[in-house]
């Protein structure tokens, strides 16, 4: 059709195209570094999974070790949504990507038992239910998005939609949720999204 490329990406870009989800050069070049990383990372070596080493007792550690790797290689993202209560008393929530967090964070103390996994105001989503504070962040993960009803996540691997809503029966195209009888804590659900890589 068009003969010259730069034109075509142009139409596409400010919305003319045909069928299909179409995205900026940006995110293209987003996820085309993410891919390289990836594709560098399996050239280093295997992940060192930490879980692997240790001796994993609590209930909520060992789901969280059980999906370490699989988070760490993103062959499965995670959201864990924790309800808690900080150190002066506020009852706190957040929904925390949790291959986000195993980039940035030691997991070891919390494998084996000595820290808790708390909410922070970098996680996807955070909400101090006293002081009424809400913090929403995007990781290269996931991506928040408003909804009338709530909130929910767009995976940005494969563009699908989680839905947090408690009240759902449908939580999104594989994803599955898992309620967590965590010792320690108010409330802890796991939203497991599975990555289909073709």
């Amino acid at each position: 059709l068009f003969k010259d490329s730069d034109i075509a990406r142009e139409f596409v870009e400010l919305g003319y195209r045909g069928i299909g989800h179409a995205i900026s050069r940006k995110d293209f070049q987003e996820r085309k570094h993410r891919a390289e990383v990836i594709l560098h990372s399996r050239r280093q070596g295997p992940i060192p999974i930490i879980s692997d080493t240790l001796t994993v007792i609590d209930t909520f550690a060992k789901e969280l070790a059980s999906r370490e790797e699989a988070n760490r290689t993103t062959h499965i993202l995670t959201i864990i949504f924790i309800r808690d209560r900080n150190n002066f008393g506020h009852e706190i929530s957040a929904y925390i990507d949790y291959a986000h967090r195993l980039k940035f964070e030691d997991f070891t103390q919390f494998f084996i038992g000595q820290t808790k996994l708390v909410p922070l105001t970098t996680d996807l989503s955070f909400y101090n239910w006293d002081t009424h504070m809400c913090i929403s962040n995007d990781t290269n993960n996931f991506r928040l998005l408003p909804d009338v009803n709530g909130i929910r996540f767009r995976c940005e691997h494969d563009r699908k939609i989680v839905y947090v809503d408690p009240e759902s029966k449908h939580y999104g195209d594989g994803t599955t949720r898992t309620i967590i009888y965590a010792t320690g804590y108010l409330q802890v659900i796991l939203y497991v999204n599975f990555q289909v890589f073709t």
